[in-house]
């Protein structure tokens, strides 16, 4: 028997780990295509930022394909393709699960939920995100958020990606979008460049461009010493900070920033990272420049093996057993 599920996608990386997420349950996943999500209500996100559509115009309207409207290629993943169906279609389908990822689709999810007698579930990946829990969500939480319903912590599952034994230890790079209105968090990084200390900056309105697909991000990572991580805001979930853990490289950041959060565990300064909050900046560029290669190695690989310590498999029977 086809699982249906039904998923909103405004992240390439969340909507990934759907996918992933989707082939350990045996779910066929689909996600909303066509105005007529927005222009019903069902599909809101951007509404209570913007007051306007400029989000559906970027996620719900398709291009024209053999087999009716569809999604274009993810420039982050091209090689999972992204099944969508429209409004209509999804009236005629049996689902099992419908789940909205942002506060906008809470309502419109819901309902459409209720209408096809499915069940609703939350995806929580974003700091600060508010769940609605009068809806009786079932969520899957990979933010700090509490739980004040039914629900499991877990982390959202990436590609493998293998460990990089670094062959440089002398450069840094930042995929922290808009890092240049961070405030003090750009204002450091540019002391440590001025210092001399080479740090690429990625990401949206970087100034050294973002990178697709997300494999050449990954091998952008491995190419460098050090991940310079400082994100006021810190993160929900993280996939930036996760996939720096993955390649093994240790950050530059303040641990502050992620105090509480899903990724504190990578931030054990001398250890994971140097800290931001114990380091000045010239103490932190002259500490890169004397480190010894076997110093930076172990640094590398205990980040790495703070990743190695998520289980999916466990978290996944966990997400079984909430959506039993």
């Amino acid at each position: 028997m086809t699982t249906n599920v039904l998923a909103d996608r405004h992240h390439s990386g969340l909507y990934h780990s759907l996918q992933l997420l989707a082939r350990r349950l045996g779910w066929t996943l689909y996600t909303p295509i066509g105005p007529e999500w927005w222009d019903r209500d069902y599909w809101m996100f951007g509404r209570s930022t913007y007051n306007d559509d400029r989000l559906a115009q970027q996620f719900l309207m398709g291009v024209p394909g053999p087999d009716g409207l569809g999604a274009p290629p993810d420039g982050e993943f091209p090689d999972w393709p992204i099944p969508t169906v429209t409004l209509a279609e999804a009236q005629a389908m049996d689902w099992a699960f419908v789940i909205a990822t942002v506060p906008d689709n809470e309502a419109g999810f819901y309902r459409f939920a209720q209408e096809r007698g499915a069940r609703f579930v939350e995806q929580v990946g974003n700091t600060g995100q508010y769940v609605n829990w009068r809806l009786d969500p079932l969520v899957l939480s990979s933010s700090e958020m509490p739980i004040y319903g039914r629900g499991v912590v877990y982390h959202q599952e990436m590609d493998p990606i293998a460990y990089r034994p670094p062959m440089e230890i002398r450069t840094a790079a930042s995929f922290v979008n808009c890092m240049i209105h961070m405030g003090s968090c750009w204002t450091l990084l540019q002391e440590a460049q001025a210092l001399g200390l080479p740090v690429k900056v990625h990401g949206i309105e970087g100034p050294d461009g973002i990178i697709k697909p997300y494999s050449a991000l990954v091998d952008l990572m491995a190419s460098v010493g050090w991940g310079w991580h400082d994100k006021a805001q810190g993160d929900g979930f993280g996939h930036v900070i996760h996939t720096w853990a993955a390649v093994g490289r240790p950050l530059i950041g303040h641990s502050s920033h992620y105090a509480g959060k899903m990724g504190e565990r990578f931030w054990q300064d001398g250890v994971t990272c140097i800290d931001l909050d114990k380091h000045s900046i010239p103490e932190t560029v002259e500490t890169i420049r004397k480190m010894c290669a076997c110093r930076h190695r172990d640094m590398s690989m205990a980040i790495r093996a703070e990743f190695d310590a998520i289980d999916y498999e466990a978290e996944t029977d966990a997400i079984r057993e909430l959506l039993a």
